[in-house]
């Protein structure tokens, strides 16, 4: 082994060990977040911190959303997803991460969960409809089928897009090629999603690029092929990882509301 390639193997075995991947999982934006127009700022506590969520609610909201978001940015960006549900007569709800703009914390894998989970109990208690759906962006996708499977009383239907099926396979995505078998033996499946994803049986749709080079496609047939469902779709776009709204807006949102409803194509 050339002295480079041994150089470039201990920091990676350094950077598995020691930080336990949080650094390649999460880029969070800690700039402080206004509170766009049309929502509302809420705080939610969790263990010893608070995490920040907006609260989008027309006056007659034609069903509730959970929106989970992916690893990067922070609600200032992500804030114009949820914007265009609001716009188009969904109650939004929408958290930032640990350490992730307003919200205090680290980033790290159990906290964000935490504060995740906690959220997920403010929005059963507080949303206004009784048609819900939790909704989950890449890394949000894979917290989305944990709080799914661990609530599946608070939702009545799921929707994924870009999202990974389990940690390490996330995580053999940002090692070189020859060294990706690094990934099976030191980063933890926290959340197997297309395992727990078996326990789902609700309605279930699943969005995914073929040119997904984030969070490859044959993620996204995995957690639907194992989802318990019988009310599932899995729809195929192309381009970047998470443009599926960006580049298909009208039908995401007639999926969307096909969904809800549980009349998918």
């Amino acid at each position: 082994m050339s002295s480079l390639r041994y150089l470039l193997t201990v920091v990676i075995l350094i950077s598995l060990v020691s930080c336990g991947f949080n650094s390649s999982f999460y880029h969070p934006d800690e700039t402080e977040v206004k509170t766009p127009v049309s929502a509302e700022s809420q705080y939610v506590h969790y263990e010893s911190d608070s995490v920040h969520v907006l609260h989008y609610l027309p006056e007659s909201p034609k069903a509730s959303i959970l929106m989970l978001h992916g690893n990067a940015g922070n609600l200032s960006g992500w804030s114009e997803v949820a914007d265009l549900f609001y716009l188009a007569g969904y109650e939004v709800y929408i958290l930032d991460y640990p350490g992730f703009g307003n919200s205090s914390g680290k980033p790290k894998h159990q906290a964000v969960y935490a504060a995740t989970d906690a959220v997920a109990h403010h929005f059963n208690q507080s949303a206004q409809h009784d048609k819900r759906l939790l909704m989950g962006f890449s890394l949000g996708g894979n917290l989305a089928v944990k709080v799914a499977t661990d609530h599946p009383d608070y939702f009545n239907a799921m929707a994924l897009e870009g999202a990974f099926d389990n940690h390490v396979n996330a995580a053999r995505q940002s090692i070189p090629r020859p060294f990706r078998f690094l990934a099976n033996l030191f980063v933890k499946n926290h959340i197997k999603g297309e395992e727990l994803i078996q326990q789902w049986n609700k309605p279930l749709l699943v969005i995914h690029s073929k040119d997904d080079r984030t969070c490859p496609y044959e993620m996204g047939v995995s957690l639907h092929q194992n989802a318990a469902s019988k009310n599932k779709s899995l729809w195929s776009i192309e381009g970047p990882h998470l443009s599926g709204i960006s580049k298909y807006f009208e039908t995401y949102m007639l999926k969307i509301e096909n969904l809800i409803d549980n009349n998918q194509d």
